[in-house]
């Protein structure tokens, strides 16, 4: 696995390209809503890049320490009602989709995914921004394996439908 030092002089256009997505993602949650529909434009579009540029980041060590700066509940409660400005909140979601067994349907929360989302990648980018690049990196693949690409697919899937019912061109 490449070390921080490797990482930092061979950042490929994979790596490029999903940091700049991150910071795209970051700087939507952190911004004023747009209309209703472009809203729902940029989520789908970002979560779509987050989750497909993910899968192309190398799998780096994480080195020795993973110390790093924790957005704060109230930074996350202030993007989660940012959120609130989507035309949805909650959804019907299959936790464990891929097992043929009678399961009741839950209730899926999209600000709390995209919340959830900001969170994750935000503490990469603290990482990042620090030059602790292959840190941030684990960081990113980690939590995406762990946490928030079960938020990313469950929150694309229901903003995807949402957008076809209300006739959303994508």
């Amino acid at each position: 696995m490449p070390r921080a030092s490797e990482l930092k002089k061979n950042m490929n256009e994979p790596m490029e390209k999903f940091v700049s997505v991150v910071r795209d993602y970051c700087d939507w949650a952190s911004s004023k809503p747009k209309a209703e529909k472009e809203e729902v434009r940029v989520a789908i579009r970002l979560l779509a890049d987050l989750y497909s540029k993910v899968l192309r980041l190398p799998k780096p060590d994480p080195g020795e320490d993973l110390d790093r700066k924790r957005v704060s509940d109230e930074d996350w409660k202030k993007v989660y009602g940012r959120f609130g400005s989507l035309p949805f909140q909650f959804y019907l979601d299959c936790f464990r989709p891929a097992k043929m067994v009678e399961e009741e349907p839950g209730t899926g929360d999209l600000a709390d995914d995209l919340a959830d989302i900001y969170r994750d990648l935000k503490e990469g980018l603290g990482l990042y921004d620090e030059g602790r690049i292959a840190e941030a990196f684990w960081e990113w693949r980690q939590s995406f394996i762990t946490h928030w690409g079960r938020h990313a697919s469950s929150a694309l899937h229901a903003l995807h439908a949402y957008a076809v019912d209300e006739g959303i061109e994508l």
